[in-house]
């Protein structure tokens, strides 16, 4: 099995942790279907959520004051009247993704033992764990 494949299905993995029902923040579900695996040169793999807004929930954004770009002012279905700006507060983030990291690292890499063998997933967790990063023993 080549590192790219490896790759991918850690990225599933962590696509198929941050969906779970209570760790993606969802109203409708766009988000939480927004979410895609894709290979990256020639070993990696990359895990995104493809909405406009993602980043925006995943780490919060600042206050911010909308206003019109041509117009004198804006208006919208079940605006009460039409207004100069609007003032939206700050929202804190929610970190679906960096909880799924988290999530995988307690649940450790006994998923790759099935294609790769137990022998050679300890050994990718002890390589990970030696590059600082947490991986739960079996």
């Amino acid at each position: 099995m080549n590192l790219q494949r490896i790759s991918l299905k850690v990225a599933e993995k962590l696509r198929e942790i941050a969906t779970r029902q209570g760790n993606v923040p969802f109203d409708k579900g766009d988000l939480r279907k927004a979410h895609v695996v894709e290979p990256s040169g020639t070993e990696d793999a990359i895990l995104a959520a493809n909405t406009p807004y993602a980043r925006a929930v995943h780490d919060g954004r600042p206050a911010l004051t909308i206003k019109p770009k041509r117009k004198k002012a804006l208006a919208w279905n079940g605006g009460r009247h039409p207004a100069k700006s609007v003032k939206q507060p700050a929202r804190k983030g929610n970190p679906w993704l960096a909880r799924a990291v988290d999530e995988l690292e307690r649940e450790g890499l006994d998923f790759l033992a099935p294609e790769l063998g137990q022998d050679v997933a300890d050994e990718l967790a002890d390589a990970l764990r030696a590059r600082g990063l947490a991986v739960r023993q079996r």
